[in-house]
């Protein structure tokens, strides 16, 4: 009968892992829906900037501003994304001194840090937001603010993936198991 009945705490770290499992996903695929649409948005009125030139022997102009719209939301995304699966250049000197105890708390810590580091950050944003407002590309009359939310777009998305990565670390077995990624995982 106990086989069939999990443990009350058993059942909370299953909807834990659940909980984390769909925000990262979600994280995950908007980053990648922002990064292959700021990516293929500018190539594509880049390359219509280039043909339109060498045809007419004149520019139409917008294009020349995409990439300063859009490629703060490229790099915002790739930036998410490596946090995602772990793969910010990281200092090890300590783990190795640390037994799975240590590690736990000391990777705990540092989730704590990060999430209210970029919380905060995103949060300074809005004020940041607000100066830009004034500013408008010349061309497409869009307002620099667009830009500048990509930043804040990105520090929302590393502070989640530092509360997911810290419930990931309470969850775990072995803290430094937790947002590794290995290629096989790709196949």
């Amino acid at each position: 009968m106990s086989a069939l009945c999990a443990s009350p705490a058993a059942e909370r770290n299953g909807i834990a892992a659940a909980v984390v499992k769909w925000v990262d996903g979600a994280i995950v695929a908007a980053s990648v829906a922002l990064a292959i649409s700021s990516l293929s948005v500018m190539f594509v009125s880049l390359m219509a900037e280039v043909v339109i030139r060498y045809a007419t022997d004149q520019g139409m102009g917008w294009p020349t501003e995409m990439p300063n719209i859009l490629f703060p939301w490229l790099v915002m995304s790739g930036v998410v994304l490596a946090a995602q699966r772990g793969q910010h250049i990281a200092v090890t000197a300590l783990n190795a001194l640390l037994g799975r105890r240590g590690n736990r708390v000391l990777l705990l810590g540092q989730q704590v840090l990060v999430a209210a580091t970029f919380f905060y950050l995103a949060w300074v944003g809005l004020d940041v937001i607000e100066i830009t407002g004034g500013e408008e590309f010349p061309v497409t009359g869009i307002t620099a603010r667009w830009a500048y939310l990509a930043l804040i777009v990105g520090f929302v998305g590393l502070g989640l993936t530092a509360l997911t990565t810290f419930v990931r670390l309470l969850l775990a077995s072995d803290p430094l198991a937790v947002r590794t990624h290995h290629i096989e995982e790709d196949v």
